[in-house]
């Protein structure tokens, strides 16, 4: 199959080559890690708040709902293990402020009891009691991505294995590991929305799962798996339909208008055991590694807490200077380690002080690089320029809320001025302006 190279985008450099070599993760199997209690948010997607539908003090099983919301727009959250519910209260959450999240505490003697979801519900039906959302990060309802509107015709399911933020091999352990459910989560979105092909993107660093992939798709009508270039941002959803179908996202986000819908592979395995196996969205695996002493992808329950998945792996090597939740791209800053893992968790990257580089801001001096790179072709530096003098109008004529926040423009920048940073905060107040202005009219 031909490819198309996106727009944009770079080929890391030897420094961060150097970093992938010393974290890459050193193991066959995944481990599968189980705390004592988990601390579960209400609200682990796009969409409309949950209400939490259980008590304290009422024992739930594993896969039960405990949060929901009768909106279309929402996603059920379910307890991630068997045991008593013994508080609801005010949690970390990545963004600096506090959430609300049920307390859970295991009960060993029952810890293999389960919750399934009804036998009779259709695929559609079986996809929303499972509370699956997007798990490439995006967190936005699955069941409402597969309904879309009635012009829409898609023709192809992609899968997206690309993986492409350095250090974060979750996805491909999981294409290793369970490559025949991941392709039958794409034949049930196929069936729904009645496409006549699915493609699987996987970047050319990963041929442990090209070939597990590629092996299972010998059993699927119509599959086909292509090794894509190691080129970041990769995975983005518009930079994988170019490559694929040769066709653009279109800026307001809608990429199904193209006739392909795209969906990461955890998400697709998500949907085959929600199908096939009553099974509803209560583990996903995570990469745990840099510094510290047993990096590893583990299997884990929503709703675990940093600081015992970090106890899990040995604790840390050398003293922590920074630690990421996410990709050392696209990825937050953990202030509290006490942070819950969510539906949208997919790395716990630290740093020590050895590997953290700090840098200091200078000015702009206009070279350019940041426009080169950006892989929806905007102006960074400029969106950056008018964020820092308080014009929302000229960010938002200049696109700042179509920035997928990839931090290309950061990391080129010869000035190390936090552009990505600042163009998404010029994004969340101009997304702010407007919906005040529409609660006024």
């Amino acid at each position: 199959m031909k490819i198309k190279r996106f727009s944009g985008g770079f080929f890391f450099d030897a420094s961060s080559n150097h970093l992938k070599d010393l974290f890459k993760i050193q193991q066959e199997e995944v481990v599968t890690f189980e705390p004592a209690l988990v601390v579960i948010p209400f609200d682990q997607h796009i969409g409309a708040a949950n209400e939490l539908v259980v008590a304290i003090g009422d024992t739930v099983k594993k896969g039960e709902v405990i949060a929901k919301s009768s909106a279309d727009i929402s996603g059920h959250v379910h307890s991630s293990i068997t045991g008593t519910l013994v508080d609801v209260c005010e949690v970390p959450a990545l963004e600096g402020n506090t959430q609300t999240a049920a307390v859970i505490k295991g009960e060993s003697k029952n810890s293999n009891t389960e919750s399934l979801i009804d036998v009779r519900y259709s695929p559609e039906k079986a996809v929303r009691a499972a509370g699956i959302v997007g798990l490439g990060g995006a967190t936005f309802p699955t069941h409402v991505k597969l309904n879309p509107a009635d012009h829409i015709d898609v023709q192809t399911i992609i899968l997206n294995g690309a993986e492409c933020e350095p250090f974060i091999a979750s996805d491909d352990f999981l294409m290793q590991k369970e490559s025949s459910k991941i392709l039958r989560g794409g034949e049930i979105a196929r069936d729904i929305l009645e496409a006549k092909e699915i493609l699987v993107g996987i970047e050319r660093d990963k041929p442990q799962a090209i070939a597990a992939m590629e092996k299972a798709a010998r059993k699927v009508k119509n599959c086909r798996i292509v090794p894509l270039p190691v080129k970041y941002p990769q995975g983005g959803e518009g930079q994988l339909l170019e490559t694929l179908v040769a066709a653009e996202s279109p800026l307001d986000g809608r990429s199904v208008e193209t006739g392909a819908f795209t969906i990461n592979v955890a998400t697709a395995f998500a949907i085959a055991e929600s199908v096939d196996e009553r099974k509803s969205l209560t583990h996903r695996y995570v990469t745990v590694t840099g510094d510290v002493q047993q990096p590893q992808v583990i299997c884990f329950p929503l709703g675990t807490q940093v600081k015992d998945l970090i106890a899990f792996c040995g604790g840390y090597k050398g003293r922590p200077s920074r630690i990421i939740h996410g990709g050392p791209m696209m990825g937050k800053a953990i202030t509290n380690l006490e942070l819950p893992l969510t539906k949208g968790s997919n790395a716990i990257i630290v740093f020590n002080e050895e590997h953290d580089e700090k840098t200091n801001e200078s000015p702009c001096i206009r070279c350019n690089r940041c426009v080169e790179v950006c892989p929806v072709r905007l102006e960074p530096q400029n969106i950056d320029l008018a964020y820092r003098s308080n014009d929302l109008f000229t960010c938002d004529q200049l696109l700042a809320t179509a920035c997928i926040n990839c931090g290309c423009c950061t990391y080129v920048c010869p000035a190390r001025r936090h552009l990505a940073a600042n163009i998404t905060k010029a994004s969340a107040a101009i997304q702010k302006e407007k919906e005040a202005l529409e609660d006024a009219k």
